[in-house]
C-alpha cells in the first residue's frame, strides 16, 4: 500500500469515527429531548389532574356555602343586575380562585353569597367611586409580564381606562374618591419575609386620570431619627388611603416593619410607633388594622383606635398574610388558604373571611374560593 493510499484509509477511518460520534451525539440529544417532552407531558398531566381535583372540591364548597343559612351576609345593597351593567355601593368585587378555566377572573359577590363573573382577570384588585385598579399578568409562554390596569366600574364589562407595565403585583389601593391609586410590586423576590435580603419592593402613587403623575414613595422624606430612617435600602409596601392626600404605609429600615403616616402634598412619611405591616384604615378613619409579626414568622391581626391609641388583638388565631379590606366601619375582610391547603404552586386557593373588630368576635366565612375583596363605596 502506498503512502497516499495509507493516508486516504486513515482519513476514511477518522471520518467514520467522527460521523459515529456525531450520530451518537444526535441520538443522545434526541433521546434527551424525548425524555424532556415526556416529562413535561407527564408533569402537565399531573398538574391538570390536581387542578381538576381542586376545582371539584372548590365547587362543592361553594355549593354548600350558597345553600347554607350562613350564606346570609350583612351587606345592605341592592342585588346587581344580571347583566352586570354596573356596581351598586356596597357591592363587593373579588377575584375568583376556583381552579380551572375561570381562575383569576373578577367576580361580584351577591348579597345571597352567590357570584357572577366578569371577563377581566386580575391578581389583585381594588375599587372606589367610579374607578378600579387591576394588577394583572399578561398571558405568555415566556417570562411573565405584569400590568397595572385602571377600569371604569360604571360601565358593562368594566372597560379599561389606561394601563402600563409594572413589576410583580402585591398590593393595590385607591383613594375614597377614586382619583388616586397606589400599587406595591416586587422588583426582586416575591415574599415580604425576604425584605432586606433577596426581596425588593417598589411603591408608586398614581393620579388615575392623568397620563403623567406617577410618584415613588422612595422620593418621600421620612421624618424621625435620621440614623434609622435615612437608610439607603429602606423599603415600603401596602398603602392605605385616608383621603386623596393622607395615607398609611409599611416602612422597613433593616430591623422590623412599622406603620408610617404619609402625606402626598408634603411628600413626607412619619413613624406612628405601631410595629407591623400592611395597614388598612377604616372608612370613617377611626381605626387601623395591621399585621403584627410573631416570633415564628406568622402574622396576627391587630387594631388600634386612632383617637385614643388603644390597641388590641383581633379574634383570628390563624396567620393572615393579607392587607385587609373594610366591609364597613366595624368589619374587616381578608383572605387565607383553605384548611389543609398551604398554597399550591399553580392556581393557589384562598377563602375570604369576615371579622368584627370588637374584642371577643370570631371570624365567619364570607366567600369560599376567592380573594382580594374590594368594597365599592
Amino acid at each position: 500500500m502506498t503512502e497516499h493510499e495509507t493516508s486516504e484509509t486513515a482519513d476514511v477511518g477518522e471520518n467514520s469515527v467522527t460521523r459515529g460520534k456525531i450520530l451518537a451525539l444526535v441520538a443522545g440529544a434526541v433521546l434527551l429531548v424525548g425524555l424532556g417532552l415526556g416529562y413535561l407531558m407527564w408533569a402537565s398531566g399531573r398538574v391538570d389532574e390536581d387542578i381538576a381535583e381542586r376545582e371539584a372540591r372548590a365547587q362543592a364548597a361553594i355549593e354548600a356555602f350558597e345553600t347554607s343559612a350562613e350564606a346570609e351576609s350583612p351587606i345592605e345593597a341592592a342585588e346587581p343586575a344580571a347583566q352586570l351593567i354596573d356596581l351598586a355601593p356596597g357591592s363587593v368585587l373579588v377575584i375568583n380562585r376556583v381552579p380551572g378555566d375561570d381562575y383569576g377572573r373578577l367576580a361580584i359577590r351577591n348579597p345571597d353569597g352567590s357570584r357572577e363573573l366578569f371577563a377581566r382577570r386580575c391578581m389583585r384588585v381594588h375599587v372606589a367611586a367610579d374607578r378600579g385598579v387591576c394588577l394583572s399578568q399578561d398571558e405568555s409562554v415566556f417570562a411573565p409580564a405584569f400590568r397595572t390596569e385602571f377600569f371604569d366600574v360604571t360601565q358593562a364589562g368594566l372597560p379599561e381606562v389606561r394601563s402600563y407595565a409594572s413589576p410583580l403585583p402585591s398590593r393595590a389601593r385607591m383613594t375614597p374618591d377614586g382619583s388616586v391609586a397606589s400599587t406595591t410590586g416586587f422588583v426582586s423576590g416575591s415574599s415580604y419575609s425576604d425584605i432586606g435580603g433577596e426581596a425588593e419592593t417598589i411603591v408608586t402613587i398614581d393620579e388615575v386620570n392623568q397620563r403623567v403623575g406617577l410618584v415613588g414613595l422612595v422620593q418621600f422624606e421620612v421624618l424621625g431619627e435620621a440614623s434609622k430612617y435615612a437608610a439607603a435600602d429602606r423599603q415600603f409596601w401596602g398603602v392605605s388611603f385616608v383621603n386623596n392626600d393622607e395615607f398609611y404605609v409599611t416602612g422597613f429600615f433593616g430591623d422590623e416593619p412599622e406603620v408610617l403616616f404619609g402625606s402626598r402634598s408634603r411628600r413626607t412619611l412619619e413613624p406612628t410607633g405601631h410595629l407591623g405591616s400592611c395597614p388598612s384604615v377604616s372608612p370613617d378613619g377611626e381605626h387601623l388594622v395591621f399585621k403584627e409579626t410573631l416570633a415564628d414568622g406568622e402574622y396576627a391581626l391587630a387594631v388600634v383606635d386612632l383617637s385614643t391609641g388603644e390597641q388590641w388583638s383581633l379574634g383570628e388565631t390563624r396567620s393572615v398574610d393579607d392587607q385587609v379590606e373594610w366591609l364597613d366601619n366595624d368589619t374587616i375582610l381578608y383572605a387565607i388558604h383553605p384548611d389543609g391547603d398551604d398554597g399550591a404552586d399553580v392556581q393557589p386557593q384562598f377563602d375570604i373571611w369576615m371579622l368584627d373588630i370588637a374584642p371577643g368576635s370570631e371570624p365567619e366565612l364570607f366567600l369560599p374560593a376567592a380573594d382580594s375583596p374590594a368594597v365599592l363605596r
